[in-house]
């Protein structure tokens, strides 16, 4: 399973906490940030206490991704190869319409390790995009769980920008990898 869409209550009214919370970064056309957990409870309550109220472990990163209009960010795995980072929760918050993720096999070989994350950090990249094969897709137009250890990447086919906001928790080979493992579905579902 690639993904699982899930039901959040009040989330229309998270999505105007955030996009309020975040215009200033929006409104110069930053492509990425990343916010300290702590951030939320004062700038986007509803979305803190909901996180709070169902999460089975603690946070380890939250990153905005803001795509423009009519691009893409490359397949590509969140970690490195050895490394992989297993889940993240996606929060669409602007500019989800006609914008798909899409997961991929390649052969283990088609991965490298270097300086080819966000601000030239080591993460992996794709090395001949020609093998790879496309083996799902979703439009996350409402709250996602991802699997960020496959390769994946987003096009956004609409002319209005894309921003989503990506929860990360932590993980290690045994713990953190399945969905159930990072946050209690009692209530999402």
């Amino acid at each position: 399973m690639y993904y699982k869409k899930i039901k959040v209550p009040d989330y229309p009214l998270m999505c105007e906490e955030l996009k309020l919370a975040t215009a200033d970064k929006v409104s110069i056309n930053k492509r990425f940030w990343d916010e300290p957990y702590i951030w939320f409870k004062y700038n986007a309550p509803l979305f803190y206490n909901f996180i709070e109220a169902n999460r089975k472990t603690y946070i380890r990163l939250c990153r905005f991704y803001l795509t423009p209009p009519y691009d893409m960010l490359l397949p590509h795995i969140d970690g490195l190869t050895n490394n992989k980072s297993p889940i993240g929760l996606n929060f669409p918050i602007i500019g989800s319409e006609d914008t798909t993720m899409d997961w991929y096999e390649s052969p283990e070989n088609n991965l490298i390790d270097g300086p080819y994350g966000f601000g030239g950090i080591t993460a992996s990249r794709v090395v001949d995009f020609s093998k790879l094969i496309k083996v799902d897709t979703t439009t996350i137009d409402c709250p996602t769980f991802v699997r960020t250890d496959v390769i994946h990447g987003v096009t956004n086919r609409n002319k209005y920008k894309r921003l989503v906001l990506s929860i990360r928790f932590p993980y290690t080979k045994t713990t953190g990898q399945e969905f159930t493992d990072v946050m209690s579905f009692e209530n999402l579902v």
